[in-house]
């Protein structure tokens, strides 16, 4: 069977070479630019940490803008070992998504058979778009390996009833997986509960330590450090449960999953399948039996559950919970089609899972073909705007203060102080939007507007360059327009324009005579406001 996982290994590469070259046959420099400015975000922090000790995008300040404590301590190891080098995230997803290649034959080859890992590995690199996780440059790809490794070490363990060394293994992987993302978290604590169901006690509770030692740490030296337990990007994006605890987990579950048509166009035909599967192999609910045989498929379905309530699911977020999918999904169809059928309903099963599974693979065909446009323009997108924004202010404002809501790009080639409106990289601003959320509105976005402004004039921020619809309450009135940039088109980016804008009449011709100086790109185009 190795064969396959040669052919897969060539068709994985090829496929990732196309992507990298549709994406920098459009960009005008030659340097490879990602498709997301976020990647950034990880270079300049990990950039920092290595270089001065500090965990943030400024130089002297505690902001936890990375959402992946592992990625960005590996990007940092690297820059503290061979130097600085905008590459190193594509050199970690590319190994990554090898090693995904890898663990997914083996989980196929070592537990199941020929068709199984045909089927399962033909599936893989579209269903959870890999080749397009490779090249956006984020933790995506580092966390669909974990997920991997976690599944078939979950596995291997189950088999060998937790042997010594298996056992070893599993933990080690946890503590990864836990560090890798924080919602691993779900995965881990499930995982831990289903194994204290089953009386593995001890395995259980190791899981459950091993998976969250690393957050455990990074949340106490955060906390000390003058920060919150979670990064702010969990705290901007995150969903839980407020002072009115059953009204606002009611909204949770209906924002998450009643109203979310995300979770349906993800998730409802693989559901189908295990709803079938579950029906035709249990006749009676004995909930000891199915914890007992359902380790693996209930915390994957319970992760899918908790993600969609808790998390974000938004096309590159979901990536880990698609490959967990294909690896408990595939077996199952594969096994309905290869046993016979005793009686009329063993046949409507079969064919309401091949109904099922055929939706499975007309949504990698679906995805697979949108994110070819976002691989062919994305990385365009960014060159022409956030590193436009990037070298701008790399030549004229050194070392300032200015003001953003974009801040990856800016961050890592500008060298520059940053206050972000977004709340990722200034822990001011994330808690202020943690403490006032519950308000109204209209409020809220007032109270949010005067505390932002006020900061921006204490401490004496020059210029902004921003998405004006991103301040709340709208831009502040004593701050001057003075140009707009716009894109062609809006793939990799929030929106096609970004304006400039001085915070004091002062910087006004200042601001603008760079402005005209600079030797902006082409396919940009500038519109000034006096």
């Amino acid at each position: 069977m190795r064969r396959y996982l040669y052919f897969l290994i060539l068709f994985f590469t090829f496929i990732l070479g196309f992507h990298f070259y549709l994406a920098y046959s459009n960009l005008s420099g030659s340097v490879f630019v990602y498709p997301i400015d976020d990647a950034y975000i990880h270079l300049a922090l990990a950039r920092n940490f290595a270089e001065n000790g500090v965990w943030g995008v400024n130089p002297g300040s505690f902001d936890s803008a990375s959402s992946s404590i592992l990625y960005t301590l590996i990007l940092s190891g690297l820059i503290k070992l061979f130097g600085d080098n905008v590459y190193y995230p594509l050199v970690i997803n590319v190994v990554a998504g090898y090693g995904t290649v890898y663990y997914a034959y083996k989980c196929f080859s070592d537990f199941y058979g020929k068709k199984e890992v045909l089927w399962g590995l033909i599936l893989l690199i579209p269903y959870c778009q890999l080749c397009y996780m490779v090249l956006i440059g984020m933790e995506q790809t580092l966390h669909i390996l974990l997920t991997v490794m976690m599944l078939y070490y979950l596995v291997k363990n189950l088999k060998s009833d937790f042997a010594n060394y298996d056992c070893l293994k599993l933990f080690f992987v946890s503590i990864l997986f836990g560090a890798v993302r924080f919602e691993s978290m779900f995965f881990i604590s499930i995982l831990a509960f289903l194994l204290l169901l089953r009386k593995n006690w001890k395995v259980g509770l190791m899981v459950f330590f091993a998976g969250f030692l690393t957050i455990v740490i990074f949340g106490i030296f955060s906390v000390k450090s003058g920060g919150y337990f979670f990064p702010n990007s969990l705290l901007m994006k995150g969903n839980y449960p407020e002072a009115n605890f059953f009204a606002s987990v009611w909204n949770i579950f209906k924002n998450g999953i009643v109203l979310n048509i995300s979770f349906y166009k993800l998730f409802l035909a693989p559901f189908l399948i295990l709803f079938f599967y579950f029906l035709s192999k249990y006749k009676t609910f004995d909930w000891r039996k199915i914890v007992a045989n359902e380790v693996v498929t209930i915390t994957v379905v319970g992760t899918i559950v908790l993600h969609s309530l808790f998390a974000v699911i938004r096309f590159r977020y979901e990536s880990y919970l698609m490959a967990a999918l294909v690896l408990i999904v595939v077996p199952i169809v594969v096994g309905f089609f290869t046993q016979k059928q005793a009686d009329r309903k063993s046949s409507l099963y079969k064919r309401l899972v091949l109904g099922s599974f055929s939706l499975v693979l007309v949504y990698s065909i679906y995805i697979s073909v949108f994110n070819y446009k976002v691989v062919r323009y994305a990385s365009k997108n960014i060159e022409e705007q956030q590193i436009e924004m990037s070298r701008f202010l790399h030549l004229f404002y050194p070392n300032q203060k200015i003001v953003a809501n974009d801040i990856g790009a800016i961050s890592y080639f500008s060298n520059v102080e940053i206050f972000d409106i977004a709340g990722l990289a200034s822990t001011n601003v994330a808690g202020f939007y943690l403490e006032n959320k519950h308000l109204d509105t209209k409020v809220f976005d007032k109270k949010y507007h005067d505390y932002m402004s006020e900061i921006i004039r204490k401490e004496k921020f020059r210029v902004a360059v921003i998405y004006p619809k991103w301040f709340p309450d709208g831009v502040p009135e004593d701050w001057i327009p003075i140009v707009s940039w716009t894109i062609k088109k809006k793939m990799g980016v929030a929106n096609r324009t970004v304006v400039w804008y001085a915070v004091n009449e002062k910087e006004a011709d200042i601001l603008l005579h760079n402005l005209k100086k600079f030797d902006l790109n082409k396919n940009v185009e500038k519109q000034y406001y006096k």
